[in-house]
């Protein structure tokens, strides 16, 4: 792996020494413009505070835009396992609306985080995504933890989400011989509890960070099941034997998949580094124990996986949680000391990927910063999960 780090001036100096530069003068001054454009200087920010409590900002952990229309964007919020669903998000025809599913206490018992798929069901044209749950499954504390838990798959539509389905209430309330109404979820597997990241691959494949075990895992959800159904037996599972990772209990560690290469980036929050996998690599080992009849769990063998970036060469990275692939550029939030990273990615295949340190900046939310995500590389949004609030970073 070859990181290159801080170049040309160290962190500390660039954040207090106050000395101007020519644009045209140094490296540091190309940079990204919604960072600073180099300067390293928060006063060349514009930190727009665009979402709080009023929009159900409840321990915001992870946000995702819906690729499929514009302006929308969902946040996933811990405290109510609940999502703060914005349309025409930024703009001043901004609305927002937030929903706790039926069976959230389960299916989204502690979330922490989102990915959106391409995937859509049945013959609704709305897309599907993907989260994870930071729970051992207790029920929101009203049982004892049983570890029944990893991640779920659910409709981006707003006429299914947090919606339930009354045919599948009155299916599953005769089959059961009690009332059971499971929510709007489409489908979920149970091989990951403590999950701390999750990132779409392709059709209903997801990756996720197992806090539990320690490993990344990989997830094919196969046919959903429908809206508030109860059959997840075509699950396939691949847990990867390869690098072990670390869960901080609170902090997300989110992941993404570089949609032109297929590498897999992993923010191993706990051994303070950046992970890189290859996701067209990898093969079924020996069979694993599975706690859902029908499913298959195996060791995914043989993953081309790296460290790419060790937070220990990077001065102001202790705790890397936030983590999205745009134009070319890994950005990074770290939670511990509120700074935000941006790294020029290159080369192809975990063996070959390369990841040089371009742009930072202190955003001064030391404590509260988690998820990111950004439409392009003007633009990038964060939440603080500290404070409750969506926040929107641009050039000043």
């Amino acid at each position: 792996m070859n990181v290159r780090p801080v170049a040309l001036l160290s962190l500390s100096c660039a954040m207090s020494c106050g000395t101007e530069k020519d644009p045209s003068d140094s490296a540091e001054a190309v940079g990204i413009a919604a960072l600073g454009g180099g300067s390293h200087d928060a006063d060349s920010v514009r930190f727009d505070t665009l979402a709080g409590d009023g929009d159900g900002l409840n321990v915001p952990r992870d946000l995702a835009f819906n690729p499929q229309n514009e302006g929308e964007l969902w946040v996933v919020n811990r405290a109510d396992d609940s999502v703060s669903m914005f349309t025409g998000v930024g703009s001043n025809d901004q609305t927002s609306e937030h929903r706790i599913d039926p069976f959230a206490l389960h299916f989204m018992e502690e979330v922490s985080s989102i990915s959106f798929g391409a995937a859509t069901f049945g013959g609704s044209d709305a897309l599907t995504f993907g989260t994870c749950q930071e729970s051992r499954n207790t029920y929101n504390d009203e049982y004892p933890a049983n570890d029944f838990m990893g991640p779920a798959l659910w409709s981006a539509d707003f006429d299914v989400f947090g919606y339930s389905n009354p045919e599948a209430v009155e299916y599953l309330s005769d089959l059961f011989g009690f009332y059971a109404d499971l929510g709007s979820h489409l489908d979920m597997l149970h091989e990951s509890p403590l999950c701390m990241g999750i990132a779409w691959e392709k059709e209903n494949v997801y990756w996720v960070f197992d806090g539990a075990d320690g490993r990344i895992v990989r997830y094919d959800f196969a046919t959903d099941h429908g809206i508030g159904y109860d059959d997840h037996s075509d699950g396939i599972i691949g847990r990867v034997q390869g690098p072990k990772v670390e869960r901080v209990e609170g902090v997300p560690s989110h992941m993404d998949i570089d949609p032109d290469t297929g590498l897999l980036y992993v923010a191993d929050t706990g051994k303070n580094r950046i992970l890189v996998l290859d996701t067209a690599t990898g093969e079924e080992g020996d069979r694993l124990s599975k706690t859902e009849p029908g499913t298959e769990h195996y060791r995914l063998e043989n993953v081309d996986a790296e460290k790419l970036i060790d937070g220990a060469d990077v001065e102001g990275m202790e705790q890397p949680s936030g983590l999205e692939v745009v134009d070319g550029h890994l950005l990074i939030t770290d939670h511990r000391t509120g700074m935000v990273f941006a790294f020029a990615l290159s080369g192809t295949g975990a063996e070959g990927a390369d990841a040089e340190l371009v742009d930072w900046v202190d955003t001064g939310r030391a404590g509260g910063i988690m998820g990111i995500d950004a439409p392009s590389l003007d633009e990038i949004w964060f939440v603080d999960a500290e404070a409750n609030e969506l926040v929107r970073m641009t050039a000043k």
